[in-house]
Formats: C-alpha cells, sequence, structure tokens
C-alpha cells in the first residue's frame, strides 16, 4: 500500500504558498516607497515572504524525491497543469479585454518570450534533472556532500550578501541565476533528509535560529533606511535589501522553518493533504497572465495607503487562496476521469516503451 505522506510538510507547504500571494500583494502594487513609516515597512516585511515561500518549496521537493523516482506522468502531468492554467487565464483574458485580438496577441507574446511561469519553469527542469542529483547525492560521502553544499553557499549566497554590495542585488553576480539556486536549496533539503545538520538538532535552537534570523532582516530595513547616505555609496538603496532568494539570511531562515516543521509530527491529515495539492494550482492561478487584472481587481496600491493595510494583506490572500484551492479541486476531478485515464491505459504504455526502444537505439548509434 502506498505510505501516506504527513502532513506536517503538506502544511508547511499550504504556509509557504500563503507567504508567496502576500508578497505578490505587496510587490505587484508597485508601490512608491518614499519614506519608512508604518504602512511602507508594512510592504517591505512582506517582501521578505515570497523568496521565503519559494525556498521553503524547494527544500520539501529536496527532501521527499532524493528518495523518489523519476515519474514521466508525473512530468507529463505538471505541464499539462500548467497549459491549463495557462489557456484558461488566456481565454478569461481576452474576455477582460473585449475580444481585442492585437492586445491578446501581444500578451501571448511576451508571456511567452519573458517565460511568465519562471517557477513552473525552472520546476520541471529541476524535476528532469533530479535522478542524476540523487545519482550524485547517493554516491557522495557525506564530507564531500558538505563541501559541495559549503562551496556552492559560499559563492552563491555569502559572498553576494557579504561581500559584493555594489548592484544593490544578491542575484546580479558570479553567474548566479535562479535555476542555480533550486538545485542547491534542492540539495540541501535532500541533505536533511540524509543526514541532519547539528545546529538544528534540537527545537529550541532551531526557533531562536529563525527568530533571529528574521529579526535580522527586519532590523536591516531601518539601519539601511537611517544610514542611507552610508549604505548608498556603496550601492545599496533598497531597504529590504536582504529579501533576495539567495541572501544569507534568508537561507537560514528558511533552512531554520523547514527544520521547525521536521520536528513536528502532527501525523496524517486528509484534509491538509488535500488542500496543499492545489498549491501550484494556486501559485499557476494567481501569477499568470491575470496577475495585473487581479491586483487591480483588489485596490492593492490604494489599499496599501490605508491604515488598516495588514488586515487588507491578509484578507485579499486568503480570498485568493481559498478560490484557487476551489479552481484547482475542480480542475483535479477533471483530470482524474481525462488525463489520469490516458496515462493508466495499456496505449499510454505502448507509447512510452516504444519511445524508450527509439530513444535506446539513437543514443546507441550517436553516442
Amino acid at each position: 500500500m502506498k505510505q501516506k505522506r504527513k502532513s506536517n510538510f503538506e502544511l508547511l507547504r499550504i504556509i509557504a504558498i500563503l507567504l508567496i500571494i502576500s508578497f505578490h500583494y505587496v510587490y505587484k502594487s508597485e508601490y512608491n516607497f518614499q519614506e519608512l513609516n508604518y504602512n511602507s515597512f508594512i510592504v517591505k516585511m512582506f517582501y521578505f515572504f515570497g523568496e521565503l515561500g519559494v525556498n521553503l518549496f524547494v527544500l520539501i521537493t529536496g527532501y521527499f524525491l532524493v528518495n523518489g523516482k523519476f515519474s514521466m506522468k508525473k512530468l507529463i502531468k505538471l505541464i499539462l497543469e500548467i497549459s491549463f492554467y495557462f489557456n484558461a487565464s488566456m481565454f478569461l483574458l481576452m474576455l477582460l479585454v473585449k475580444g481585442n485580438l492585437l492586445i491578446a496577441i501581444k500578451i501571448l507574446y511576451y508571456a511567452l518570450v519573458i517565460n511568465i511561469y519562471w517557477f513552473a519553469t525552472a520546476y520541471i527542469l529541476l524535476y528532469i534533472i533530479s535522478p542524476y542529483l540523487n545519482i550524485l547525492i547517493h554516491n557522495m560521502k557525506k564530507g564531500e556532500y558538505q563541501k559541495l553544499l559549503i562551496i556552492a553557499i559560499f559563492i552563491w549566497s555569502i559572498i553576494p550578501t557579504f561581500l559584493v554590495i555594489i548592484n544593490n542585488s544578491t542575484e546580479e553576480i558570479l553567474y548566479f541565476n535562479r535555476f542555480i539556486w533550486l538545485v542547491i536549496m534542492y540539495l540541501l533539503g535532500a541533505y536533511m533528509r540524509k543526514y541532519s545538520i547539528k545546529i538544528f538538532n534540537k527545537l529550541s535552537n532551531t526557533i531562536i535560529i529563525a527568530l533571529s534570523s528574521f529579526l535580522i532582516m527586519i532590523l536591516s530595513i531601518f539601519v539601511i533606511y537611517y544610514f542611507k547616505g552610508f549604505f548608498a555609496k556603496i550601492g545599496i538603496t533598497e531597504v529590504a535589501f536582504l529579501w533576495h532568494i539567495n541572501s544569507f539570511p534568508m537561507l537560514i531562515l528558511a533552512v531554520s522553518i523547514f527544520e521547525i516543521f521536521a520536528k513536528i509530527d502532527i501525523g496524517y491529515n486528509k484534509v491538509i493533504n488535500k488542500i496543499a495539492s492545489t498549491t501550484f494550482g494556486i501559485y499557476l492561478l494567481h501569477d499568470g497572465v491575470l496577475c495585473d487584472k487581479i491586483w487591480a481587481f483588489f485596490r492593492t496600491k490604494q489599499c496599501l495607503n490605508s491604515k488598516f493595510s495588514i488586515l487588507y494583506i491578509i484578507a485579499t490572500t486568503t480570498i485568493i487562496f481559498v478560490c484557487g484551492a476551489i479552481v484547482d479541486l475542480i480542475r483535479q476531478f477533471i483530470e482524474k476521469y481525462t488525463v489520469d485515464k490516458v496515462l493508466d491505459s495499456k496505449v499510454y504504455e505502448k507509447v512510452k516503451n516504444t519511445s524508450k526502444e527509439v530513444a535506446k537505439e539513437i543514443s546507441e548509434k550517436v553516442l
């Protein structure tokens, strides 16, 4: 029988998508930061949550997939899920622009060229190479694995955060790109599954580290703002400088929160796991070609100037999450009686086996 996955990480997956939605609320609002006050502090604080959510998602992936197997069916279903949300969103967008074909074509063009689902694309690529990452992971000694992680973190997190501060970003140096970072987070998640990080062995220590790293990130907003003259000279003008996905405090925060949930055993909860299964769909729905329409509908820029801004963020995040979960549950129901039927059929198995034979024959002749 298939083992039921414990719900602690599924709950973390739900929290991660909530963090991402709330980040998009403030990030996509184009809020004009001029001075530090209550509203602008709330905006910059929520900047930290989006990249934290992404890191948590990939840590979870590495933790589970390191002992898993690559599935062509899963890959096909991922691609079809992305296609479903993209095409459904495009159809709705064409209705919203009142049949203006030129606008619709332009939006489609930019969506394809700019690669609107950056995380989805990177995640699929990560999934495709995961079997080979797993071979590397399982054949490395613990010491070699540790050295690889230390080198990768030093090059793409510590150096950009502490030594190279001339670009106002930690993502513009040493050929850094987000796919490289997702691979690093995958390796970290897999490491925590195979071994343990001594500093996180005690739950109390882990909580202190998580709170400390978050406090450092919050305090950095005030430090950079009140000493903006000094920081401007060294290239930092963004008060939420540490919000980037690979900043060292962000890395420590993500790993420590992950370790906290790893130590919390809430058993199996069917409802939590089912809701967690919709998180990827929620991401695709709210951050696709309809995102500008969604945030315009909720009047995010105007609401962020209100004294109730944090309540607007929480309420809107909840509404988008609930609506997205309902839509994805409907999509899953449709998928169960369409895509799943095809992928479980003998025709699919025959096509898959034939494809393997052809690929093997080509590789033997060419390579």
